[in-house]
C-alpha cells in the first residue's frame, strides 16, 4: 500500500495502484498463465480511480474528523519491452477534495498537474521514475510522481502460477518532493485463488493481505509535521492473460499511528481508514 499520510491541513498521497486489461481466460492458454507485465495490445489503456479516506485525529481526547475523496480518469501508454517498458500516465481528468474542521473544505483538479508521469517497470512490476510533472496546489499532496512509479502496479511473480499457490514481496520507498518527504516499507502475502468472471471476461484473482510502515516529514503553514503510521490491509486483483496486465483493484486498510506538530504540546494520535479501487474503462466494467 502506497501513500503520503494526511496532515491538518490536507497532506494525503492516496495509493495509486494498478489496474488495465480485459480479455481471456486462464483456461485459453496452453498452460498455466505467466503473472509479467508486457506492452498492452495497441499499447495504451485508460484506468478510472475512485480512493477515499476517513480519518480522526486525537487531539488531548478532542477527536477531529477529516475525510478525503480522489477520482481520476488516467491514460496509460506503453513503449519498449522486455525488462524496460515505459509507461507514461496522463491524468485527464482529476480531481479531489478534502473537508477539515480547522481548514474547511479544499480542492484541486487536473488544472494542478503540469504533464504527464514518465516511468519503467520490468516485468515484475519494479518502476523507476523517468521524468515528474510539476504539481502545485493540493493536487501535489496527493499525487507523488515518485511513488507512482515504485508502486503503481503490483508486484508479480514474473512466472507461472498455479491456483493455491503464495508469495511474499516486499516493498521501499523513500520519496523527497516539494511536498515533503516519506520513507516507507510494504509487506505483501498474495495467494492465487482462481479464475472468476466480470462483465463477460474470465480472468485469474488474486488475493492479498499487506503490512505497511511509513514515516512522512512535511510543512504545512509554517508548521513542521511529521507523521509515523502502521497498519494492515487486504484486497485482490484480476489478471487478464491475453494482456499481460491487471483489470481491476481493490484494497482496503486500516492505520494507526502519531503526528508530531510542531506548534502543538504532545503527539497527536491518527487512525485512519483507506479505500482504494481501479477499474479498467473497457466498456462498462463492473466490480
Amino acid at each position: 500500500m502506497r501513500f503520503r499520510p494526511l496532515v491538518p491541513t490536507l497532506a494525503l498521497a492516496l495509493p495509486l495502484a494498478a489496474c488495465a486489461g480485459g480479455g481471456s481466460s486462464a483456461a485459453d492458454m496452453a498452460g498455466p498463465p505467466a503473472l509479467a507485465y508486457a506492452v498492452p495490445p495497441g499499447g495504451a489503456v485508460t484506468y478510472l480511480q475512485g480512493d477515499t479516506v476517513d480519518m480522526e485525529i486525537d487531539a488531548g481526547g478532542q477527536t477531529m474528523e477529516v475525510s478525503v475523496a480522489m477520482s481520476a480518469v488516467l491514460d496509460l501508454a506503453y513503449a519498449g519491452g522486455g525488462d524496460a517498458v515505459e509507461v507514461t500516465a496522463s491524468y485527464r481528468e482529476f480531481d479531489i477534495a478534502a473537508s477539515n474542521p480547522l481548514a474547511g473544505s479544499q480542492r484541486g483538479d487536473e488544472s494542478e498537474i503540469g504533464g504527464p508521469i514518465v516511468f519503467s517497470i520490468d516485468r515484475r512490476g519494479v518502476g523507476t521514475l523517468v521524468s515528474a510533472p510539476e504539481i502545485q496546489g493540493v493536487s501535489a499532496q496527493a499525487v507523488s510522481p515518485a511513488t507512482m512509479a515504485a508502486s503503481f502496479f503490483p508486484r508479480l511473480p514474473g512466472r507461472a502460477v498455479t491456483v493455491g499457490e503464495m508469495w511474499t514481496d516486499t516493498v521501499t520507498i523513500a520519496t523527497d518532493e516539494d511536498a515533503g518527504t516519506s520513507e516507507g516499507t510494504t509487506i505483501y502475502d498474495f495467494t492465487v485463488v482462481g479464475d472468476t468472471t466480470v462483465a463477460g471476461g474470465t480472468y485469474l484473482k488474486v488475493a492479498f493481505t499487506s503490512y505497511d510502515e511509513r514515516v512522512t516529514e512535511t510543512m504545512q503553514d509554517g508548521a513542521e509535521i511529521r507523521q509515523d503510521v502502521a497498519g494492515e490491509g487486504s484486497g485482490w486483483y484480476l489478471w487478464d492473460s491475453s494482456r499481460n496486465l491487471v483489470v481491476q483493484q481493490y484494497v482496503e486498510a486500516r492505520l494507526r499511528g502519531s503526528m508530531d506538530v510542531s506548534m502543538a504540546p504532545v503527539p497527536l494520535g491518527l487512525d485512519m481508514v483507506v479505500v482504494q479501487h481501479i477499474v479498467l474503462d473497457d466498456g462498462g466494467m463492473e466490480d
